[in-house]
């Protein structure tokens, strides 16, 4: 019985998968299993006041910033209206942003609180 309810769900995910890039909205099942997608190559990450509310995933300086790197992050997100328009989609202000990181990939991650 396991094995048949992993296979459903192996075949959901993969259906879920292959559909997403040719739907022009996310699919509710795909929102309830991995989130709102937003499609613009940022992801944000909450800082919460203590390391250990991140698991470790968060680098230190991040959580105990420099005044001269928060404004200098906020100061890059001022500069970069793509940036603004999906910090303003999540809602999240930028005077909260507190890192802004360059991914491997040419994505920003966006450190807040």
């Amino acid at each position: 019985m396991k094995m048949m309810n992993a296979a459903v769900l192996a075949g959901l995910l993969a259906a879920t998968i292959g559909a997403a890039p040719a739907l022009a909205e996310q699919s509710e099942l795909s929102r309830i299993l991995f989130g709102r997608s937003y499609n613009d190559n940022v992801t944000a990450v909450k800082v919460g006041p203590s390391w250990r509310d991140t698991d470790g995933t968060v680098p230190f300086f991040v959580m105990k910033p420099h005044p001269v790197r928060v404004r200098a992050a906020q100061a890059e997100v001022a500069a970069d209206a793509g940036l603004r328009d999906a910090l303003e989609l999540r809602e999240i202000a930028a005077k909260n942003v507190i890192w802004v990181q360059t991914a491997a990939n040419g994505g920003k991650i966006v450190y807040y609180r």
